[in-house]
């Protein structure tokens, strides 16, 4: 599962780990990227399985790289405030871990606020997801397959929290914003692996 977050975020999250807004830990200055009022919208809607409550009590990710989300922050595409992708990092977290700390989960298979999305929280239903589509790197709807962008966003939900052991690795563009990451674990002494990818990014923008 992966996230993308403001680089400047990374100080705050690498001593209280990644926890919703409404949290005692929520960082005071979180540098907020994103389409703010999807954002708005969404933070009411309900879960609607087990373990339930409304979208504003769980931290998302995305199941794939190179999210529509990701296009619209590089390029401000439809309003949404434009951000360097150099300031942008991955998070990138591991299931096998969220499972053995007990957290709860959902994910889906596209975007979760669209009305043809199916939430599941049973690691069988895995393979419901269109696994193709959610790696792909061209993910924009056609005449023979308008549903495309959507199942491109599947969506995994975790409940509250998600601890920084859970972090596989961090996933940047340059080395430059490399240095400046690997700086920051350094002062937090934190050990997690960062690594540079131009192909999870886009690089004509």
């Amino acid at each position: 599962m992966i996230m993308t977050t403001h680089v400047d975020n990374l100080a705050h999250i690498l001593q209280h780990g990644l926890v919703t807004a409404s949290s005692p830990d929520a960082d005071p200055n979180f540098r907020d990227i994103g389409d703010r009022g999807l954002i708005g919208v969404r933070k009411d809607l309900e879960v609607p399985i087990h373990p339930g409550g409304n979208f504003s009590a769980y931290i998302p990710f995305y199941l794939g790289p190179r999210s529509p989300m990701l296009y619209q922050m590089a390029t401000g595409y439809e309003d949404v405030q434009k951000v360097l992708q150099s300031d942008i990092m991955y998070i990138v977290v591991k299931h096998d871990c969220i499972v053995e700390k007990g957290l709860k989960y959902v994910f889906t298979d596209g975007h979760a606020r669209h009305s043809m999305t199916r939430f599941f929280n049973r690691p069988d239903d895995f393979d419901q997801l269109d696994w193709d589509t959610i790696y792909s790197e061209k993910w924009n709807n056609t005449q023979d397959d308008p549903d495309r962008q959507r199942r491109k966003q599947a969506e995994y939900l975790v409940k509250e929290r998600v601890p920084v052991d859970c972090f596989a690795y961090l996933l940047v563009n340059s080395e430059k914003t490399k240095l400046k990451i690997e700086s920051l674990l350094h002062q937090a002494t934190v050990k997690i692996p960062v690594k540079i990818s131009k192909k999870a990014f886009y690089d004509h923008v």
